[in-house]
C-alpha cells in the first residue's frame, strides 16, 4: 500500500477538497483571463459602437425636445440613463458567464491530466498496487483514460506474472545464494503489487528511485 500521504496524488486537490476553488489554479486562471480577453474584445468590436451612435442620437433628440417640449426631453433623459444601466448590467452580466464558464470548462480540461499525470508519477516510482483511473462516462478524455487503464492493466498483468514465476522458481531452487536473490526480488514485486504493505519510515521499503524526491511528487 502507499504511505498516507502519498494517497492524495491520485486526485487533483479539486475533486478531495471541496473548499478548493481551482484544481489547478495557474492552468485555469491563464484559461480564465483568455476568455474574458476575448469576450471584452468582441464586445468592443460589436457592441461599443452602437452604443456609441445610440448615445449619440439621444443626444440630438434630447437637444431637439428642449426646445419644444421639455417633458419629453426629460423623457428621452431618463430613457438614456435605462440604456447606460441597461449595457452595464449586461457587460457585468456577460463577464461574470465567461468567469464561471472558464471555470467549469477548464475544470474538465486539467482534472483528467492531473489523474493521470499524478498516477503515471507514482507507477514511475514502481508502484503497482494503485486502482485503475476512472473518469466520468461524458469526460472528453474517456477514451484516453481507457487507452492508459489498458497500459496499465498489462505492466500489472507482467509483475504479477514475474512474481508468479519466482515462487514457482523458489520451489525449485535448492542453491541457498539463489534462494536469498529469488526472495529479494519476490518481495520487490511483492511490495510493488501492495501485497506486503509498506513501512513510509523505512528507506529499504521506499519505491522512489535515487533521482526522485518527495517535493518533487507534489502538485503544482
Amino acid at each position: 500500500m502507499l504511505p498516507q500521504q502519498d494517497s492524495h496524488y491520485l486526485q487533483p486537490s479539486g475533486y478531495t477538497r471541496r473548499n478548493s476553488g481551482f484544481i489547478d489554479r495557474e492552468f485555469q486562471l491563464k484559461y480564465t483571463r483568455y476568455l474574458l480577453w476575448m469576450s471584452g474584445l468582441i464586445a468592443l468590436v460589436f457592441l461599443l459602437p452602437p452604443f456609441y451612435y445610440c448615445f449619440q442620437n439621444y443626444g440630438i433628440f434630447i437637444r431637439l425636445a428642449d426646445l419644444n417640449d421639455p417633458r419629453l426631453a426629460h423623457f428621452l433623459i431618463s430613457e438614456r440613463f435605462y440604456l447606460v444601466v441597461y449595457f452595464g448590467v449586461a457587460a457585468l452580466a456577460q463577464f461574470g458567464f465567461w468567469i464561471v464558464f472558464s471555470r467549469r470548462m477548464s475544470a474538465k480540461i486539467v482534472g483528467p491530466a492531473k489523474l493521470l499525470r499524478n498516477h503515471i508519477r507514482l507507477i514511475s516510482r514502481g508502484d503497482f498496487s494503485l486502482p485503475a483511473l476512472r473518469i466520468r462516462d461524458d469526460d472528453e478524455f474517456k477514451d484516453l483514460i481507457g487507452s492508459y487503464n489498458y497500459f496499465y492493466s498489462l505492466l500489472k498483468t507482467q509483475y504479477e506474472r514475474e512474481l508468479e514465476d519466482l515462487n514457482n522458481l523458489k520451489k525449485m531452487t535448492t542453491n541457498a545464494g539463489a534462494l536469498d536473490l529469488i526472495k529479494e526480488m519476490t518481495e520487490v514485486r511483492a511490495k510493488r503489487l501492495g501485497q506486503i504493505p509498506l513501512n513510509p519510515n523505512d528507506p529499504a521499503n521506499s519505491l522512489e528511485g535515487p533521482a526522485t524526491s518527495r517535493d518533487s511528487r507534489h502538485a503544482s
